[in-house]
C-alpha cells in the first residue's frame, strides 16, 4: 500500500458521500485501508458495507451536525457537499450561500473541539473569473468569481481559512476543474454528448468555443487521497491537467472515438451570460507539493460504452 495514501486507522467523515465524487472517493478510501468511513448526505448512499456508516442530515441543522460530529469524532474530513446550481441568476444567491457558506460554517463549528488531522474542502475552478485574470489560472490570481455558485464556494474557502487560522487547524482547499469518468451523471456536457453519440442521435450544442480543462475521475480521486495525507497543509491547490480543449473539439473527437453517426448541431444552443471562455488551470503547485501527476486519458471515458 502506498504510504502517501494509506488510511489505515483513520476515521473519516465525507460530506456529500452519496454524490458522484463522494461515492467514488469512499470506495477508494476503503481500498486504501480505511475501515471506518462516515458518509453524510441528504439522500441515502449507494455505498453499502460494514466499513461505511451513512448519516442522513442537513448541514443547515447545526444541532444535528454537532451531535453527529461529536459521536463520530473524525480524524479526517472531506467536505464535498454543496448546492451545485451553476446558473448566472443572482436571485439564487441566498439558497447557494445557505448550503455552501452557512453549511460549511456549521460543520466547522461542530468540529471546533475535535482534534482532526486535516480538513479537505472541494472548491471549484469557477472562482476564477473577471477581467484581471488570464489562463492558465494560478491559485494566487486576482480573480472575481464567475457566478453566484462560485461566489458561495469562495466564501466557503474564506470561512475555512479564517476558522483554521483562529483555531490552529489544518486544511487543504482543492479547486476542482472539469472531470469525467464512468457513470458520470447525465447533467454534465460529456455525459450528455456520450449518450447521444452512443445512440447515433443528433446533439445540439453551442458553437463550442469554450475551452475547458478536463481530467479523468481516477486522477481527481488521487488528488483527494494525497490531499488527505499531505503535510503541505493550509494551502490551495488546482486539480487540473493544465491543458485546454474546446468543447467543440471534444465533441468532434468523441464522435470519432465512438464511431458515431450522430450529427453535432453547433450553434443550436446560445451561450450563457457571463461565460468564462478559457478555463484552464496551472497544476504546477499540486505536482510539486503533493507529488500528484496526471496518469489517465480523458478519452477512455468515450471508449467505455
Amino acid at each position: 500500500m502506498d504510504p502517501l495514501t494509506d488510511f489505515r486507522g483513520d476515521r473519516i467523515l465525507v460530506t456529500g458521500g452519496s454524490g458522484y465524487l463522494g461515492s467514488n472517493l469512499i470506495s477508494h478510501l476503503i481500498q486504501n485501508g480505511c475501515e471506518e468511513v462516515h458518509s453524510l448526505d441528504l439522500e441515502p448512499s449507494s455505498n453499502a458495507g460494514p466499513k461505511i456508516a451513512f448519516h442522513r442530515a442537513n448541514l443547515l441543522d447545526s444541532e444535528a451536525i454537532s451531535d453527529m460530529v461529536r459521536s463520530i469524532r473524525p480524524t479526517l474530513v472531506y467536505h464535498l457537499a454543496a448546492n451545485l446550481n451553476r446558473s448566472r441568476d443572482f436571485s439564487n444567491i441566498q439558497k447557494l450561500m445557505d448550503v455552501n457558506f452557512t453549511g460549511t460554517v456549521n460543520l466547522l463549528n461542530a468540529l471546533k473541539d475535535i482534534p482532526y488531522e486535516n480538513f479537505v474542502y472541494t472548491s471549484t475552478s469557477e472562482v476564477y473569473g473577471g477581467n484581471n485574470i488570464t489562463s492558465p489560472f494560478k491559485e494566487e490570481g486576482d480573480f472575481t468569481p464567475a457566478s453566484p455558485y462560485s461566489l458561495s464556494k469562495y466564501c466557503g474557502e474564506m470561512a475555512l481559512r479564517t476558522f483554521s487560522d483562529i483555531e490552529g487547524k489544518k486544511y487543504i482547499i482543492l479547486r476542482m476543474f472539469n472531470f469525467l469518468g464512468e457513470n458520470l451523471p447525465i447533467n454534465f456536457f460529456p455525459s450528455q454528448l456520450k449518450e447521444k453519440l452512443l445512440h447515433n442521435e443528433n446533439f445540439p450544442m453551442t458553437m463550442g468555443e469554450q475551452v475547458r480543462d478536463y481530467l479523468a475521475l481516477g486522477d481527481v480521486i488521487q488528488a483527494l487521497l494525497l490531499a488527505g495525507k499531505t503535510e503541505q497543509v493550509n494551502k490551495v491547490y488546482n486539480v487540473c491537467s493544465s491543458k485546454g480543449i474546446s468543447i467543440r473539439e471534444m465533441a468532434e473527437k468523441a464522435k470519432k472515438v465512438m464511431k458515431s453517426s450522430s450529427s453535432i448541431e453547433f450553434g443550436a444552443i446560445p451561450y450563457r451570460n457571463n461565460e468564462v471562455w478559457n478555463m484552464v488551470g496551472d497544476n504546477t503547485k499540486i505536482k510539486e507539493a503533493l507529488g500528484w501527476s496526471q496518469k489517465e486519458s480523458i478519452w477512455n471515458y468515450f471508449e467505455e460504452t
